[in-house]
C-alpha cells in the first residue's frame, strides 16, 4: 500500500459565492491533499437543466485565485473540463485535470488533455474505457448520486481485478467511506470524494461533512502507516 492522494471534490456546492478561503481551508483541515472544481457550462447539459445550472457555473477567471488559495494551504488543485477552453485554461494555472465520467468517450477532450503534459485523472464507468497512458490515472465512478454503498464495493474489487498491475483511482458518490477505505487498502492511489461544508450545499447529498472526511482520511492514513 503506497501513498494514496486524496482528493475533495468541492464540485459546485461553493457556488454562488465562491468563498475559496473557506472551503479551500475547511477542505485542508480535514487532511486531503488536493482540491477540485467544476469547468462545465450549462449548454454543457440537456436544454432542461440548463437553467438550473447556469447559477452553478464557476466563474473561469477566477481559477488562478482558486489555485493560489489551494497552494497557499499546502493543497494541490485541479478542475473537472468539458471543454477545450476549459483544458487550456486549466493546463494554465491547475497542477492536475480530470476528465469525468460522462465525458470518457470524448477523444478529443482526451487527446487535449494528454497533450498538456499535465497529471490527467479520468473517471470512467465502463471497464473497457479504463485505457492505460502515461501520465494518465483511470478512476472507476458509478454515476448516481449518490451511489449504493454495496454496489460500489463489489465495483471496487472487480474494478481492482481488472486493472491489474496499473496504476488505478476511485471516485466515490457514496454518503458513505466504506469504498473510499477498501479502495485504500485494495492499493487505489488516489480517492476522488465529494466534500460539502453544510447540508445545505447544493452537493451535499452526496457528499461528506468535514468530520466525516477527516475521519476518513485518518483511517486512510492509518492504513498507510501499518503497510509501509
Amino acid at each position: 500500500m503506497g501513498h494514496i492522494t486524496i482528493i475533495a471534490e468541492l464540485g459546485s456546492s461553493p457556488a454562488p459565492a465562491w468563498d475559496f478561503e473557506r472551503w479551500v481551508s475547511a477542505a485542508a483541515n480535514t487532511g486531503a491533499e488536493a482540491v477540485k472544481l467544476q469547468l462545465f457550462r450549462a449548454e454543457h447539459f440537456p436544454e432542461a437543466e440548463q437553467a438550473s445550472k447556469r447559477s452553478l457555473e464557476f466563474p473561469r477567471g477566477r481559477l488562478r485565485e482558486f489555485v493560489q488559495c489551494a497552494h497557499a494551504y499546502g493543497l494541490t488543485a485541479g478542475a473537472s473540463v468539458f471543454d477545450l477552453e476549459a483544458v487550456a485554461l486549466a493546463a494554465e494555472w491547475c497542477d492536475w485535470l480530470k476528465l469525468a465520467a460522462r465525458e470518457q468517450e470524448n477523444d478529443v477532450l482526451f487527446d487535449a488533455c494528454l497533450k498538456t503534459g499535465k497529471p490527467l485523472y479520468r473517471s470512467v464507468s465502463e471497464f473497457g474505457n479504463a485505457s492505460i497512458f502515461e501520465n494518465q490515472t483511470a478512476l472507476y465512478a458509478i454515476q448516481k448520486y449518490p451511489a449504493p454503498i454495496v454496489l460500489s464495493c463489489l465495483r471496487v474489487f472487480r474494478f481492482k481485478r481488472y486493472m491489474e498491475d496499473y496504476s488505478w483511482g476511485w471516485s466515490s458518490h457514496t454518503t458513505g467511506t466504506l469504498d473510499c477505505v477498501l479502495a485504500a487498502r485494495l492499493g487505489a492511489v488516489v480517492l476522488e470524494k465529494h466534500f460539502s461544508t453544510s447540508p445545505s450545499d447544493c452537493e451535499a447529498p452526496h457528499s461528506l461533512q468535514p468530520a466525516q472526511f477527516a475521519a476518513m482520511c485518518r483511517s486512510i492514513r492509518k492504513g498507510e502507516k501499518y503497510a509501509n
